[in-house]
């Protein structure tokens, strides 16, 4: 089973998605592309727990997909 991340369901106007086999690793590039490019959005994730709010509301927005 592969875990699914995109933008879209973080209700972004943005079609970037990523697939992984751990909600860890899906999670990680979600973060990484998030902090990039839309940073703006979410008022420059600075601290620990602006990261950590973010990585809680990126994994809810993980969906497990068939291969």
């Amino acid at each position: 089973m592969l875990i699914r991340y995109s933008c879209k369901d973080m209700g972004l106007n943005c079609s970037f998605m990523v697939k992984g086999d751990t909600l860890e690793e899906v999670t990680r590039q979600a973060l990484a592309h998030v902090q990039e490019i839309h940073a703006a959005e979410f008022n420059q994730m600075n601290t620990a727990e602006e990261i950590e709010r973010m990585e809680r509301a990126l994994s809810r927005s993980t969906r497990e997909v068939t291969a």
